[in-house]
């Protein structure tokens, strides 16, 4: 049996299913039918025909209980019920002319009505159902002229026949369709919950993951007896936290791309700069591994372009952390070129090829999509949400390129990335070489104490004083005591927020009144960073926060705020 036979035979079976259950409601309409039209039709008739429409309901109830019929049989009992079903009309126009015939028009527009809204799952059943009230409906014109109504008569009784006909055909496929819609927006619903609480419990056991090592380094750490072990804990702890920061980056990103407020700039960088810092970073991992790492095409490379050199090193991270987890053996080629175009553009085109299993086609199909994972197995296995390669592939098409796939079943795969990158000009100097900042003084303004600690940690060393404040009213008061060079602002706390503190800050006469404001905030909407500019923060720092991070945008906000001094001077 054909899959598309198999499935109309089981919607024939459920429709026959949901009638069982609906037998002793039509026992029960077919007593009130013989009590109501028995003096029309006669009520020997009337009874006769209540004993065997009644009789056909108690099989369908009491056998088809123990013994589900094949479909043959099935639709015979369909067509059966409504045959027995129109004979008790017909009695009418034979007993009581004119007014009996109206009473079997009824009966009929009854049964084809029934017909539709009782067999919305399956066409067949509805055909086999209403076929035969359609051929009683085409014999009431017969009828009609039989009992004396003349010709134009008999043609208006035939046109309504018809439209009866067609207007049970047309709501029963409404109904069909209906039903349909419904049971598909139900799958997708229940798909939807399924994957999202795959997704909830992948990403729990992700989160988990680091944070148990998190928990046992920190404990490890506090009772190592040698500086190296207490190190090899505290890069434990190191690696787990960067492990938390890339699921709530991917996590992050994928919000932002379905919100559609994800964007990507445009800077001049050193393209071959980035792809040794790539290299060297992932050419050890392969070296443990036991896999090849290799390096083509990079004579072709422009030095300097214009693009997101952020958002490429991400994709390019998601494309060898991919390759590396799913080769066990042989190597991993990173394949680099670089055609340059009239417009003093590149057409730059890197491609990571490994020599992994290898995937299918329908396997490449869903390979870009969110949460998608190749099997179960695979996220078992290997961990990570499934999210590395739609964001990828999003990233891409943003900065005007594409990413796609190439595989087949034991030849591993190749991911190409294409991009066009417009020429660059070199940074001089004096634009990369880093300022030395002595003597700074630090605000930290946050409700959390273990942020406010860790942003501490950060900072020691590197700056002569630091303050700390639990919330913008606490910050605000010490704001107007002592002058501070740099002022690190969360932006929800109780009491009062960054937003309305820096507004207060800026709007009063004081020692830092002008002094840079960094928002420290957990979101890189441009809607929220538009927000943070106009109340005269300066700068942002994204959580969880990095010192590099960090350190980079106090330098930068002190260097843009000596400019401003030395511009008014």
């Amino acid at each position: 049996m054909s899959p598309s036979a198999a499935t109309h035979s089981s919607d024939l079976m459920e429709v026959i299913a949901a009638r069982r259950s609906q037998a002793r409601m039509r026992a029960g309409l077919a007593l009130g039918l013989t009590l109501g039209f028995g003096a029309i039709t006669g009520w020997a008739w009337a009874v006769a025909w209540f004993c065997i429409y009644a009789g056909l309901q108690a099989f369908e109830y009491f056998v088809l209980a123990r013994r589900t019929p094949p479909p043959w049989a099935a639709v015979a009992l369909l067509i059966t019920n409504s045959v027995v079903f129109g004979v008790f009309a017909l009695a009418g126009p034979l007993n009581d002319g004119a007014f009996g015939l109206c009473c079997w028009i009824c009966l009929l527009c009854g049964g084809q009505l029934n017909s539709a809204l009782t067999s919305q799952k399956s066409r067949l059943a509805f055909l086999a159902s209403s076929t035969p009230f359609a051929l009683y409906l085409a014999a009431t014109p017969v009828v009609a002229l039989w009992l004396g109504a003349k010709p134009h008569q008999a043609v208006s009784i035939a046109a309504a026949a018809a439209l009866i006909v067609i207007f049970t055909h047309m709501i029963w496929r409404a109904a069909a369709r209906a039903l349909t819609a419904e049971s598909e927006a139900r799958a997708l619903a229940e798909a939807a919950d399924a994957a999202k609480s795959a997704f909830v419990a992948m990403v729990s056991h992700e989160l988990r993951t680091p944070i148990s090592a998190i928990l046992a380094g920190a404990v490890e750490a506090k009772s190592a007896r040698s500086a190296k072990a207490r190190d090899s804990n505290l890069e434990l702890i190191s690696s787990s936290a960067r492990m938390m920061r890339t699921l709530l980056d991917d996590l992050l990103d994928m919000s932002k791309i379905e919100a559609g407020r994800m964007g990507v700039e445009v800077t001049a960088f050193d393209l071959r700069h980035l792809m040794l810092e790539t290299v060297r970073f992932w050419a050890p991992v392969a070296r443990r591994g036991n896999l090849a790492f290799r390096l083509e095409g990079a004579h072709s490379l422009p030095a300097w372009v214009e693009g997101d050199p952020t958002r490429i090193r991400q994709v390019l991270n998601n494309l060898l952390s991919n390759a590396l987890k799913f080769t066990e053996s042989g190597a991993i080629t990173l394949r680099m070129a670089a055609e340059p175009c009239p417009d003093r553009t590149f057409a730059l085109t890197l491609e990571v090829i490994d020599t992994g299993p290898g995937m299918t086609a329908e396997q490449i199909a869903g390979l870009f999509t969110a949460y998608g994972q190749l099997s179960d197995s695979v996220a078992r296995t290997h961990g990570g949400t499934g999210l590395g390669l739609n964001i990828s592939r999003e990233l891409a098409r943003l900065m005007g390129g594409d990413l796609v796939a190439d595989s087949a079943p034991g030849q591993g795969a190749t991911f190409r990335l294409s991009l066009n990158l417009a020429l660059g000009e070199a940074e001089s100097p004096a634009d990369t070489a880093p300022q030395e900042q002595t003597g700074l003084r630090v605000l930290i303004v946050d409700d959390h104490e273990i942020n406010r600690r860790a942003f501490t940690l950060i900072l020691q060393g590197a700056v002569d004083s630091i303050v700390t404040a639990e919330n913008g009213q606490d910050a605000l008061a010490i704001l107007a005591r002592q002058p501070f060079d740099v002022v690190l602002m969360d932006l929800n706390m109780p009491k009062m927020g960054g937003l309305d503190c820096t507004r207060a800050l800026r709007a009063a006469a004081g020692p830092n009144q002008t002094t840079p404001v960094i928002a420290l905030t957990a979101s890189a909407a441009r809607s929220e960073i538009d927000v943070c500019l106009a109340v005269g923060m300066n700068a942002f720092v994204m959580k969880p926060v990095e010192a590099a991070e960090l350190f980079g945008a106090i330098e930068r906000v002190l260097d843009a705020h000596e400019a401003a001094a030395a511009a008014v001077a």
